[in-house]
């Protein structure tokens, strides 16, 4: 497997600015980067658009070569595996009539076993949670499992939201 990591200049073609008075801001010397890093782009795809995870198949970032700039897609459920440490046992594409889950099964370097289900919730509403978890249910998937992750909201049972585990983690200091 060859895992690609984003570099610098990846990182800054992909910063955008929430309000155009934040592009003009960065002419005055007095703006801070870490204000700027931390409120006036934090929807930048680079920085984990967390919102765009409802989508979690189609995220993308723009990557710069040979003097091109193309949209890249990222595989996230890969990502968060590696962010998690997690030793995947299984990794199952499952469908329900319309929907597409990616569920990796595994275990931690902690030994706690695992199970993070991805999926499309792009606009979903009550009765669409309510199957998403009799299909979960039925599927026995966080069946056993001490830690069940999932992109966005869920009805299925002591799930958790991945979104700021993975945040922590994209940006949590490198220990060496």
């Amino acid at each position: 497997k060859v895992i690609r990591l984003e570099s610098y200049e990846d990182a800054l073609n992909n910063i955008a600015f929430d309000d155009p008075s934040g592009q003009q801001a960065m002419h005055f010397e007095d703006y801070l980067l870490q204000y700027m890093l931390q409120w006036e782009t934090r929807q930048s795809e680079t920085l984990l658009n967390v919102e765009k995870l409802a989508k979690p198949f189609s995220y993308q970032l723009h990557i710069h070569r040979d003097g091109e700039t193309c949209a890249q897609a990222v595989d996230l459920p890969e990502t968060f595996a590696y962010l998690l440490c997690l030793y995947v046992r299984k990794r199952q594409a499952l469908n329900d009539n319309d929907r597409r889950y990616l569920v990796y099964r595994g275990a931690t370097r902690e030994g706690r076993k695992v199970a993070v289900i991805c999926r499309e919730t792009e606009g979903w509403m009550e009765k669409d949670y309510t199957r998403d978890k009799e299909f979960v249910a039925a599927r026995k998937i966080a069946e056993g499992m001490d830690d069940v992750y999932v992109n966005g909201d869920s009805y299925i049972p002591g799930a958790r939201a991945l979104e700021k585990l993975f945040k922590e983690r994209m940006f949590a200091p490198v220990e060496v």
